[in-house]
């Protein structure tokens, strides 16, 4: 590992926006932390930087390869496999949101999908290590959840976990690795509004608790 113990930030819950170091698998062979939030190398100053990572959570896989922001990672072959033991998602009943949570059914992780690059802080004197997270279509179970934008990260089995990181593997192959994950490998629950709380602390393990909502049952 790359990294102090101490230097680690654990959570329950984890907010792109707070851009929290995260670990990844690159494909330089290296188990590291990066930040969430893709700052690209040509950004000019700090102030910009804050501005685009806010807009880099996320990348939608058919266009990574062409998107600015993205295409330098892909041209270098930087990927990475991000490793998560959850996400959350919120499903869309007219004004009201109900969070959800994710994980997997018999494995201790997901394998995401991402993209990772360096930016110098000239400003500052520091590099900064980001990555962003690949996304795809949703799945069935996705698409209900998720039934704004009906999207999903890009979730890899161990073998093409391997192939995404492999830099001998063009990426013209790589595509094909970026579909939906299926659904009978997945399993969530309905949680309570506590993860978007502002007069309670979410990091804690209540969040992940089942919360059953009369208006959803089907």
């Amino acid at each position: 590992m790359n990294w102090e113990e101490e230097d680690y930030e654990p959570a329950y819950v984890k907010s792109g926006f707070s851009h929290l170091k995260q670990p990844i698998i690159t494909s330089d062979k290296q188990f590291t932390q990066y930040r969430w939030g893709l700052i690209p190398s040509w950004v000019k100053d700090w102030a910009s930087a804050k501005t685009l990572r806010v807009q880099t959570l996320n990348a939608i896989g058919d266009t990574i390869d062409s998107k600015p922001s993205f295409r330098g990672a892909v041209k270098s072959g930087r990927f990475c496999v991000v490793p998560v033991r959850r996400f959350y998602e919120w499903h869309h009943l007219g004004k009201e949101k109900y969070p959800h949570f994710i994980y997997p059914k018999d494995s201790p992780y997901f394998l995401l999908a991402g993209l990772f690059v360096y930016w110098q802080n000239k400003e500052l004197n520091e590099t900064l290590n980001t990555f962003t997270i690949v996304t795809t279509a949703a799945n069935s179970r996705m698409e209900w959840i998720h039934n704004t934008k009906k999207r999903m990260p890009v979730i890899l089995s161990t073998e093409s976990a391997k192939a995404w990181l492999d830099k001998g593997i063009s990426f013209e192959q790589k595509k094909q690795l970026l579909e939906p994950y299926p659904t009978v490998f997945m399993a969530d629950h309905s949680i309570s509004k506590l993860i978007t709380s502002r007069s309670k602390n979410p990091n804690q393990a209540k969040v992940m608790e089942p919360v059953v909502y009369p208006e959803l049952i089907l």
